[in-house]
């Protein structure tokens, strides 16, 4: 994996030069600009201390694979408000408004993410997260839009590093076990998640006034509304399996 290091400038506005202290997260942008370079954006970001404006980002993936540094990721960069103290953000270019990332730029955005993730000893399934989950903001659009992809993206990582979500095999194995799921395979695999089976679950698990009871659901109306999403349920299966 061949990195391009174009650092920008030391400014206020997109390179402050602040000392990143932790990295707890890895949060995937979109460019927002339909076909549009990585230098391009790097030098938009470069252009910002002149503007008075306030982004940027650590790495910027472009349309033909290449991967550019902008901030070094012992610095702050600014891409996802409160988040900019504990994240490296990676913005990755697209090649029309849909959103959706052509296969060389997924490609080098797949071995990015699982070298920071190994680097950094960071679970993807949690780890890796995308702007619009810390601040609703449509980015990236396609995998907002398109969860599965979102799910499929983490599990490529997963398949990248080498690794499997044994915590939460081990969890659904418990569940099997206690006949609480009685096909393993369909809850073993957060990128196999049926959601309209959740339902069911959460009757085998006696019902969410049962779950809220015992600690295993906080946010009630989460779960009565039908808003989860497969990592609320990934978190459900381990808490439960966790029951004496």
């Amino acid at each position: 994996m061949e990195i391009q290091q174009k650092l920008l400038t030391v400014n206020q506005y997109s390179r402050p030069g602040t000392k990143l202290k932790q990295v707890k997260n890895i949060v995937v942008h979109w460019v927002g600009n339909a076909n549009s370079t990585a230098i391009a954006n790097r030098n938009y970001f470069e252009s910002l201390k002149e503007r008075k404006s306030f982004a940027s980002s650590h790495y910027i993936i472009g349309l033909q694979g290449e991967i550019i540094q902008c901030v070094p990721e012992s610095e702050i960069a600014y891409h996802a408000n409160n988040a900019n103290s504990y994240s490296i953000g990676i913005e990755v270019c697209h090649p029309d408004w849909q959103g959706k990332f052509s296969e060389i730029t997924y490609k080098s955005l797949i071995n990015l993410l699982a070298d920071l993730c190994k680097r950094y000893s960071l679970e993807p399934t949690t780890a890796i997260i995308r702007h619009y989950d810390v601040t609703k903001k449509l980015c990236p659009k396609y995998y907002v839009e398109h969860s599965g992809a979102w799910l499929q993206l983490k599990q490529d990582v997963k398949v990248n590093m080498g690794t499997e979500d044994t915590e939460l095999k081990k969890a659904a194995e418990i569940l099997y076990k206690r006949n609480i799921i009685s096909v393993l395979s369909a809850w073993d695999d957060v990128t196999k998640f049926k959601l309209e089976y959740v339902p069911g679950l959460l009757k085998n698990m006696g019902g969410i006034d049962r779950l809220v009871k015992d600690k295993i659901i906080s946010d009630k109306l989460l779960w009565e509304y039908k808003q989860y999403n497969a990592n609320h349920v990934r978190d459900l299966i381990i808490k439960y399996s966790k029951l004496g």
